[in-house]
């Protein structure tokens, strides 16, 4: 049980965590982040990125869908086959199989990325996906961190209670999701600032 709350970020229902998630509202609009699309999906399994883009893959029980992430348009449906190889994690556009594979994660298994180049960070805390701008955590709320003055600044992107399948940045971290078995939700931004 220690183990469980100390992943979760805390002790209980009453700690500053737990009630700061369950206080926050849901996060549409968060600085450069601009929500694109919540798209509903019948048993999602999977979702992974392209490597040099925002282009995503979708594979449910209802076959395969490629989807820009900078816009959540659907460029290419596939209602027969998802193209996901679960075993080895790795999703095949069915519309252009000579492609380079997708990594992809969701039910399987996997994990796409969860930190940006600039420090923005996405975590799973229970039913909650929550967004932290970089240097910020939900997690300096608890109490061993009360006398150094961290930044606590996070954004609540889901709580809807159902499983979160997939949450993460696109390699390119101009596109984060989170996704669900029923939705998938999508948001991007504008090219970070080179320094």
């Amino acid at each position: 049980m220690k183990l469980m709350q100390s992943f979760l970020g805390g002790t209980g229902p009453r700690d500053p965590v737990s009630l700061a998630l369950g206080a926050a509202g849901l996060a549409v609009n968060v600085g450069p982040w601009t929500q694109v699309a919540v798209r509903s999906v019948g048993g999602l399994s999977a979702v992974g990125f392209d490597r040099a883009s925002d282009t995503m893959l979708v594979t449910s029980a209802n076959g395969q869908s490629v989807i820009n992430g900078a816009t959540g348009d659907i460029l290419y449906r596939n209602r027969e086959d998802d193209g996901l190889d679960a075993s080895a994690l790795k999703g095949t556009r069915l519309d252009h199989p000579a492609d380079e594979r997708f990594d992809m994660a969701g039910l399987y298994g996997g994990g796409l990325r969860s930190v940006t180049d600039d420090g923005w960070s996405v975590e799973r805390l229970g039913h909650h996906c929550v967004l932290h701008p970089a240097g910020a955590s939900v997690h300096f709320l608890e109490a061993k961190w009360a006398t150094y003055n961290k930044d606590a600044t996070f954004h609540v992107l889901d709580r809807s209670g159902e499983e979160i399948r997939a949450f993460g940045f696109s390699w390119t971290g101009r596109t984060l999701v989170c996704a669900t078995p029923s939705t998938l939700l999508i948001w991007n931004r504008p090219a970070p600032l080179a320094l």
